[in-house]
């Protein structure tokens, strides 16, 4: 079970998400609405989720050293492929 108690946010990685036209807002609306995780390399997960106006985001996460503790890494609006993982994963029909 993945745990997201905190996110840690910096300048640099809330100008990165900007470039991916994605807000901290958002981010934090995605980690809030029931996303679905998937184990990446080096510890990180990516999160896919909605906004709640819909948008289907993917967030890179980084453990930090406390437990339930992440950096945002990066985040974009998801994918095709990440959109019907999600799905998929959610148990909805496309």
């Amino acid at each position: 079970m993945i745990i997201l108690d905190k996110l840690v946010w910096t300048v640099i990685n809330k100008e990165h998400i900007a470039r991916h036209d994605v807000s901290q807002i958002e981010i934090e609306q995605v980690c809030h609405n029931d996303p679905v995780f998937v184990s990446g390399h080096s510890g990180r997960i990516m999160v896919i989720g909605k906004t709640d106006v819909n948008r289907a985001i993917s967030i890179i996460l980084d453990p930090e050293h406390e437990k339930g503790v992440w950096y945002v890494v990066t985040a974009r609006s998801a994918d095709r492929k990440e959109r019907t993982l999600y799905k998929t994963m959610k148990g909805e029909s496309s």
